[in-house]
């Protein structure tokens, strides 16, 4: 079924008013590895301009990065408005994107030193790239980096600059729960709120942003915490005695988030999306077990305690399951 099909069916059902904007179109039918091979090339010719542009230019003060990215941003827009369904230029003005985005990030930090304000200058900027980049890939891409931007605030800003050092840190449990909330139940929310909503805004210019950004927040929910700490595990290898550091409960709380992803991709008929969900729920537990803080026989009981509540759930999903079968069934 071609797009056009598509839409004039979901008018007839009363899916969407007859006078809706038309959908975007996909893809023209090529190949999946000549697609690849194009957006390699880009990548490639992107690197390419980027060295030109930094032996030519040599920015070494925070105005000259700037100017640099805004330039890159610039080429960047230019590329997606001029072709959106090429392949070669869509990852070429990608690359330019994200380019353009690191030497803004680059300039704000030489100017100001300040870790907590990169992060909370990355989780703006990405939040407005998701608003204004035409391409539906860039904008989740963003959408997934003003989520973990926001995350690295939120814990460099109560805790400061350790992200190296996490076996040094102590943080009782109480503060790690309230962190761990503050930055990932607002996400959660606006996933539930785009889900509850989504027949409206698919009818509408919205769904340009509202789409991508929705897959953005499922990305960062499945993988957001592991992303704003890639490396917090490595200390393990270390013998040295550390203090206590709750902060090694939000892998398994994000096993939670990853879960509950994969639930919402299931309900959008999202499968790549509930398989990225899935890895990164085994992802956050591995990063559990090995992440210092706690002894092993402490996270032993934590997930004694987990596993029974989630037996709990399941027996309590399973029994309403069973009760609404027969009024279904009727």
């Amino acid at each position: 079924m071609s797009t056009w099909e598509l839409e004039r069916a979901m008018a007839e059902g009363g899916l969407i008013p007859p006078d809706a904007p038309p959908l975007p179109f996909g893809s023209e039918g090529r190949p999946w590895f000549v697609s690849l091979v194009l957006g390699g090339a880009g990548w490639l010719a992107s690197f390419f301009a980027l060295l030109f542009v930094l032996l030519l230019f040599e920015p070494d003060t925070p105005a000259g990065a700037a100017f640099l990215g805004v330039v890159m941003l610039g080429a960047g827009f230019a590329l997606y408005r001029a072709d959106r369904h090429d392949a070669f230029f869509g990852q070429l003005a990608l690359a330019l994107s994200l380019a353009g985005q690191l030497a803004l990030m680059y300039a704000f930090v030489e100017a100001t030193e300040s870790a907590a304000g990169l992060a909370a200058f990355t989780a703006v900027l990405s939040t407005a790239m998701v608003l204004w980049l035409p391409n539906h890939f860039a904008r989740a891409l963003s959408a997934f980096f003003a989520c973990v931007a926001w995350a690295l605030f939120v814990r460099i800003g109560w805790w400061g600059d350790n992200l190296f050092t996490p076996g040094r840190l102590a943080v009782a449990l109480l503060p790690a729960l309230v962190g761990w909330f503050v930055i990932w139940l607002p996400i959660a929310a606006g996933v539930h709120l785009l889900i509850s909503r989504e027949a409206s805004w698919m009818a509408t210019e919205a769904r340009r942003v509202a789409r991508p950004a929705l897959t953005g927040l499922l990305l960062a929910l499945s993988v957001g915490t592991w992303a704003s700490e890639p490396f917090a595990a490595l200390p393990f290898l270390a013998p040295a005695e550390v203090p206590v550091n709750w902060l090694v409960i939000w892998p398994l709380l994000a096993v939670a988030a990853a879960l509950y992803a994969g639930v919402c991709a299931f309900r959008l008929g999202h499968r790549a999306m509930i398989g990225v969900a899935i890895a990164g729920a085994l992802v956050h537990l591995v990063q559990f077990y090995y992440l210092l803080g706690v002894s092993l026989v402490v996270k032993s009981y934590v997930m004694l305690v987990l596993g029974g509540v989630l037996l709990l759930l399941a027996r309590a999903l399973r029994t309403r399951v069973a009760e609404t079968a027969p009024a279904m069934g009727e």
